[in-house]
């Protein structure tokens, strides 16, 4: 489908950031100023999680499956949304033919395999590897004891076949993820010149969509107020943070989950009553209260909108007390120092006596996985609520590669109480108690139309247009 019929779809169902003004049809022309809590560091698509980097690789790579205004997968990279053989396991991708880089680089399924093998490249420090444990072989090459997953097979430039370790129904979901993307396939390159203060994208006429509507758009980092004096006067478009930047700011989906995980090994005995004081824990309030930006509660690992659970928190009716001191692994970041705060003084009220210990990203990482703590507060990145998706990333960014595996595995397919069921019984396994999930919101000026279906999930940067950068009455 070519951009302008896409976007008109998507205006028919009143999906834009605005409504258009009656009686004007998008058009080209204009770049769109755009304010971020950070300035990009990489576009790849295989480590990126913060918000600017996301949008560097939304502008400039291409997903293998693209969701449609409606919420439904479409083909992208791909010519179409995949389907498995009988076996659930088996899964023949096919490229779309005469695809090209911004560079002009034909894109084969050669490049298909590379870019899910690359989930794979940076071991235990990859954010993203979790999206390719389901294929076979995958932990071999996380391990360290082999270069590429026997479950990945070039079979032509224009095929591929996954051959996955365990049943997947949710694998097109996962590739239409943005880890998953091809580089350098996107609506927008990055400009061959430097911009004072910001970090600019140009429009790639050769996209197989059409030429995208906007000339550029430009990253800008800054802060919260800062960004609002800005957006006020005109000189930004649109700001994406936690907080709202002016009136008719939109919350985002939320893409990150903060959640307890538990050393059952450290705490001994005690771990039955940390985990019910935790457990215990006012979700709602910590969500409304100690959360910079939008936040719900998060009551299981199946996401905010889940009802709360009711699982068997483990131990005897009546736990053996709490350690004398809990040591509390917590981020040395200014965005969770409220929270982890709060939940030190809850857990005091609760008769556990908390003690925060802050790290920054490397050394709370290597703490996490050498088990250095009794109590982490882990924030993790989730691409997706999809429950085997979600669940997988939780589970290796406080587990590891085989946890998230078994987690993957265990909710593939499942629904209705099944899913419940699954879901509790892998919160006792795993031995993490959810707390909240949390996003962004974006503030943008009127003119600035179908902004918010790109950043949702629901159509690409390239479908963004301004009202007055080239729009014309018909």
């Amino acid at each position: 489908m070519s951009r302008r019929a896409a976007l008109l779809a998507a205006t028919a169902l009143a999906l834009a950031a605005a409504p258009a003004r009656a009686g004007v049809r998008p058009a080209y022309g204009g770049v769109l100023r755009l304010a971020v809590p950070g300035a990009p560091r990489s576009p790849d698509p295989a480590r990126a999680e913060d918000p600017a980097d996301v949008l560097a690789v939304r502008a400039t790579a291409g997903a293998l499956l693209e969701v449609d205004a409606a919420g439904r997968l479409a083909p992208g990279v791909l010519a179409e949304v995949p389907t498995p053989a009988e076996d659930g396991r088996t899964w023949r991708l096919r490229v779309r033919p005469g695809l090209r880089t911004a560079a002009g680089a034909p894109i084969t399924a050669a490049d298909v395999a590379a870019a899910l093998a690359r989930l794979l490249s940076f071991g235990a420090a990859s954010p993203h590897a979790w999206m390719a444990l389901p294929l076979d072989g995958a932990a071999e090459v996380l391990d360290g004891r082999g270069e590429r997953p026997a479950g990945l097979r070039v079979d032509s430039d224009a095929e591929l076949t996954l051959t996955l370790a365990f049943p997947l129904p949710e694998l097109p979901w996962l590739l239409a993820l943005h880890p998953c993307a091809i580089r350098g396939a996107g609506p927008f390159a990055p400009s061959p010149e430097a911009t004072p203060g910001a970090t600019r994208f140009v429009a790639n006429a050769g996209h197989p969509r059409g030429r995208p509507y906007l000339d550029a758009i430009e990253l800008v980092a800054s802060d919260a107020r800062p960004a609002a004096r800005r957006l006020e006067r005109g000189a930004l478009d649109a700001v994406i943070r936690p907080e709202a930047a002016g009136d008719g700011a939109v919350d985002l989906p939320p893409r990150a989950a903060t959640i307890a995980a538990l050393n059952g090994r450290r705490l001994g005995g005690g771990a039955a009553a940390v985990r019910r004081a935790l457990a215990a824990l006012d979700r709602g309030e910590l969500a409304r209260r100690f959360v910079r930006g939008p936040a719900a509660p998060l009551p299981t690992l199946l996401g905010p909108g889940a009802p709360a659970s009711d699982a068997d928190l483990g131990g005897p009716a009546t736990p053996p007390p709490p350690p004398p001191r809990v040591r509390v692994l917590v981020p040395d970041d200014p965005d969770q120092r409220g929270l982890a705060a709060r939940v030190q003084v809850k857990l005091f009220d609760a008769g556990v006596h908390a003690v925060l210990e802050p790290a920054d990203p490397p050394r709370f990482a290597a703490r996490l996985r050498a088990g250095d703590y009794d109590v982490a507060l882990v924030t993790v990145s989730i691409p997706s609520w999809s429950p085997p998706l979600a669940a997988g990333a939780i589970a290796f960014a406080v587990r590891g590669a085989a946890e998230a595996r078994r987690a993957m595995a265990s909710l593939a397919g499942q629904a209705g109480e099944p899913l419940a069921v699954r879901a509790r019984t892998l919160t006792r396994e795993l031995d993490v108690v959810p707390l909240v999930a949390s996003g962004l919101r974006l503030t943008a000026r009127r003119e600035v139309q179908a902004l918010l279906p790109a950043l949702e999930g629901r159509g690409e940067l390239g479908d963004t247009w301004l009202l007055g950068g080239g729009a014309a009455a018909p």
